[in-house]
């Protein structure tokens, strides 16, 4: 609650510092003549737009609730209730919120810039809205589309399979490739833009990488193979990020209060000393000697660093490691997709390609922009890189674990890629029942989000709700060990 508070007072500030409190207060005093302002242009619209969109994506990862942090395993809370892995259509409704918040919001600065010919504008939007209907296929499977956005047009939209929604969805960042390659219209991006600083170029290649990410996510769907997988995702990655100074995120003030949630988190954490991290993935970074363990966590009460079960309490005399204040600030990001989620899918492309040599470059490269993004001084990571176990097998299910695991540790509090690349793949091979206390399922957590029951009780058209633990969305194929 706090978190969406923050950014609609962006949203709201926003718009009353670009328009002016008069000409804000003028439009559509007249009911008889409702019409859009001429003050309200792309410009306007932009940063209100990506600041839902990152709230959009941080609202899935709350601790308290027994969010999708707490299931993948990267936070523990102590000596309190355990996440169970039980959710009903009330849990996580907020993702299909989208529907009239953010997604509907991305789909008029679409319309509007189309309609004035502004074409970077209308670039920039169809990868919002595009990340977003990527989202409803990968939480949902089947959701309505086009029909949802013609309000009580369609009063009970009908559902597209997940095949549609990504078709669509490819579509839209196609379009954008090729808006965003040629002529602005006659509208520049600016400073409006606050996660990219208007740079079109950068853009485009955000475009390349949602088409790669989304590609892997077919891995093993129906009608497809990794090995096709992999050669779409190739060939979007050739055009896709170059570097951190192109990754998206929404960079944090310290100052107003208007903080990270991971900020927001340490401080509710009841410790007094910020979040404890999860015995398993301190676990996994313990095995490999990680350099970013001395950047993430204190030192544990005995000595080198240690996790805590999520919901038990320590022994006195052994108090865990705690995430670093310095590390877990106020200014933490929030993040929409970086350079080094594209190397690890290139891995793993590889990989499916039988692309040995490949795969051990773009895995090491990926490790390497991640731990240069955390500060890690150049010999650690030197070091790391030249440890045996960094050795990717020539086999594809044994490369596949080690590239998986390692970009579990470096998406901490990132991107939801863990959550969807552990249904997809199986790893990293977690041990809920080691990692938390009293888990009401030890082999899975729930593979998919339920439909709200609000859209339930008033849409005829809303599929059977599914067993969450069974099944996730139609891509979730691979054979479980």
């Amino acid at each position: 609650m706090k978190n969406t508070i923050k950014y609609t007072i962006v949203l709201l500030v926003t718009v009353l510092l670009f328009t002016g409190c008069e000409e804000w207060l003028d439009v559509n005093q007249n009911p008889n003549a409702i019409v859009d302002s001429p003050a309200i242009t792309e410009d306007i619209y932009l940063i209100g737009i990506e600041s839902e969109w990152v709230q959009k994506i941080s609202d899935s990862w709350y601790w308290w609730g027994g969010g999708i942090r707490a299931w993948t395993c990267y936070y523990s809370r102590q000596q309190s209730t355990a996440a169970s892995f039980i959710i009903s259509p009330g849990h996580m409704a907020h993702q299909w919120n989208c529907y009239s918040g953010s997604l509907k919001h991305a789909v008029a600065l679409y319309d509007k810039a189309k309609e004035n010919g502004h074409n970077h504008y209308q670039g920039i939007a169809a990868i919002i809205a595009a990340w977003h209907w990527f989202m409803l296929a990968d939480f949902y499977d089947k959701a309505p589309l086009e029909q949802a956005m013609k309000g009580n047009e369609y009063p009970h939209p009908e559902y597209e399979s997940q095949e549609e929604l990504y078709d669509y969805a490819n579509g839209l960042l196609d379009e954008a490739i090729n808006l965003l390659g040629g002529s602005d219209g006659g509208k520049p991006v600016g400073d409006d833009d606050y996660m990219l600083g208007g740079d079109i170029s950068k853009w485009r290649r955000v475009a390349y990488a949602l088409k790669a990410r989304q590609a892997l996510r077919l891995s093993y769907a129906t009608g497809t193979t990794p090995e096709a997988q992999a050669d779409i995702a190739l060939a979007a990655l050739s055009n896709a990020m170059t570097s951190n100074d192109d990754n998206v995120v929404w960079r944090h003030s310290a100052e107003g209060g208007y903080w990270s949630w991971v900020y927001d988190d340490m401080l509710e954490a009841y410790t007094g000393e910020g979040m404890t991290p999860n015995i398993f993935f301190v676990d996994v970074m313990n095995a490999f000697n990680d350099p970013r363990r001395h950047v993430f966590f204190t030192e544990a009460e005995q000595g080198g660093y240690k996790g805590l079960r999520n919901g038990t309490m320590y022994d006195e005399g052994d108090k865990p490691s705690r995430f670093k204040w310095e590390w877990a600030n106020e200014e933490f990001p929030d993040y929409i997709i970086t350079y080094h989620e594209c190397k690890f899918n290139e891995a793993e492309a590889y990989a499916f390609k039988s692309d040995w040599t490949n795969c051990q470059t773009a895995l090491d490269e990926a490790i390497t922009a991640d731990m240069m993004w955390e500060g890690v001084p150049a010999d650690s990571i030197t070091a790391y890189l030249a440890q045996p176990e960094l050795d990717v097998p020539n086999n594809v299910e044994d490369a596949q674990k080690l590239i998986m695991e390692q970009k579990f540790i470096a998406n901490l509090f990132e991107t939801r890629t863990t959550y969807f690349d552990w249904i997809r793949t199986g790893y990293p091979e977690y041990d809920f029942d080691y990692a938390i206390q009293n888990v009401d399922n030890t082999e899975t957590f729930p593979r998919r989000l339920h439909y709200p029951q609000d859209e339930i009780d008033k849409n005829p058209n809303t599929p059977p709700l599914p067993n969450v633990f069974t099944k996730g969305t139609s891509w979730d194929n691979k054979p479980r060990k």
